[in-house]
């Protein structure tokens, strides 16, 4: 069945960002972009914004989604947006600014009969239109256009959506209620001014999903949610982050090369945290370039080729250090084994102490007079990981074969 977006985005004058929650920005992206971003996600294949008057900033918003190759159409009043509907599509409406997880409208696509989502109605008076005694409108909806289309043609000077949610109402819509769990969390849902931004943010950030790449990346995921959820507030994206990520990458390798281990392993660390920041960032706006998420994809072999360009540094000098420079070389194999094995789809103990522990080992032992501790000790835990993946590999051949 076709499936259509409908953002109401009724807004005045030539004000700022700060008084139109459409234009709110969070993680580089305004609301209005989220928004039409996560209707695409969900399977609408066209969207339409309802926006009245139309001020600079929101012309300059609508202007980057096109520019992006969205399928938007913009109408001045109700009429003209219901004129953009298909009769028998359905169309998920949103009436404010929200800020949702996809998980909260997971399989609005199938959805054939009219849903309203609700939240407690003692939550958010001064945000959400009230239905009854027990629920209030969270603001967002799944009815066919041929209601929307009826309501437009009885509306006269009433306003669209208060109208659209009594007639949903009328004809017995079924409710949906939000998993929210704390009134917060609703406020959060649908900012009005920018001070609200801090609780939406908080919000996307404790649950987002990040991949971790052994116990040094979780240790350092809690401060970096917490310095994720400021950030995001801030006109930095995903992508700015990650293009500081990988220059950090990028000079560990010529401060290997120099051989300034030290400085090269504190850099990769750094690298890691950025790595993690990007990702947090690009779910709570707007995510890195496919290019930039690409060049990621290659931060594992930056430990590994920092090693080996440092064991080569060590082999060609006049005072070469050999013993240091094949302990290291062969780490940096060990490592490469490692990085070959799980983009093979093997799966790395989640006990493992990963890149950041690594490069925490080394760049501490190449301070002290004795850099071999540290190459030794990681080339010991890596041949340990090796040894449980073949092992458990093992394990699952001979219970096949049984």
């Amino acid at each position: 069945m076709p499936f259509a977006a409908l953002i109401l985005a009724q807004t005045d004058g030539e004000s700022g960002a700060a008084t139109q929650p459409l234009l709110l920005t969070l993680g580089g992206q305004t609301l209005l972009e989220r928004m039409v971003d996560q209707a695409i996600r969900l399977g609408c294949q066209h969207v339409i914004i309802c926006a009245g008057p139309l001020p600079s900033a929101l012309m300059g918003a609508l202007d980057q989604l096109k520019a992006r190759g969205v399928d938007l159409a913009l109408a001045r009043t109700p009429r003209e947006a219901a004129d953009q509907l298909h009769p028998e599509e359905q169309v998920l409406v949103f009436n404010a600014a929200l800020i949702l997880p996809d998980e909260e409208l997971s399989g609005v696509a199938a959805l054939t009969q009219p849903t309203l989502f609700t939240l407690p109605e003692v939550w958010g008076r001064d945000r959400y239109e009230r239905i009854d005694a027990q629920h209030n409108w969270a603001g967002i909806a799944v009815l066919p256009a041929a209601l929307i289309r009826e309501t437009v043609a009885m509306l006269g000077d009433w306003a669209f959506g208060p109208t659209l949610l009594r007639r949903a109402v009328q004809l017995g819509a079924t409710r949906r209620a939000m998993t929210i769990l704390s009134e917060a969390d609703g406020d959060a849902m649908a900012p009005v001014l920018r001070e609200d931004l801090a609780g939406a943010a908080l919000a996307i950030i404790r649950t987002a999903d990040v991949q971790t790449d052994g116990v040094g990346e979780k240790a350092l995921l809690p401060p970096l949610r917490q310095l994720a959820s400021r950030l995001v507030l801030k006109p930095i994206s995903a992508s700015m982050i990650a293009c500081l990520c990988l220059l950090m990458g990028w000079g560990s390798l010529v401060s290997a090369g120099f051989g300034l281990m030290s400085l090269g392993m504190g850099l990769l660390i750094l690298s890691y945290g950025l790595a993690l920041l990007t990702q947090l960032v690009g779910q709570a706006g707007l995510a890195e370039r496919a290019s930039l998420a690409r060049l990621l994809q290659g931060r594992a072999l930056w430990l590994p080729l920092a090693i080996l360009v440092y064991a080569l540094r060590l082999a060609v000098m006049p005072d070469a250090h050999m013993v240091l420079a094949l302990l290291a070389l062969w780490l940096a194999a060990q490592l490469l084994v490692l990085v070959h094995a799980h983009r093979n789809g093997a799966a790395l103990p989640s006990w493992r102490i990963g890149d950041v522990g690594t490069a925490l080992f080394i760049g501490i032992a190449c301070l002290t007079p004795w850099p071999w501790v540290g190459f030794g000790l990681s080339l010991g835990l890596a041949l340990v990981v090796q040894l449980a993946i073949q092992m458990r590999d093992h394990g699952g051949h001979s219970a096949a074969a049984d």
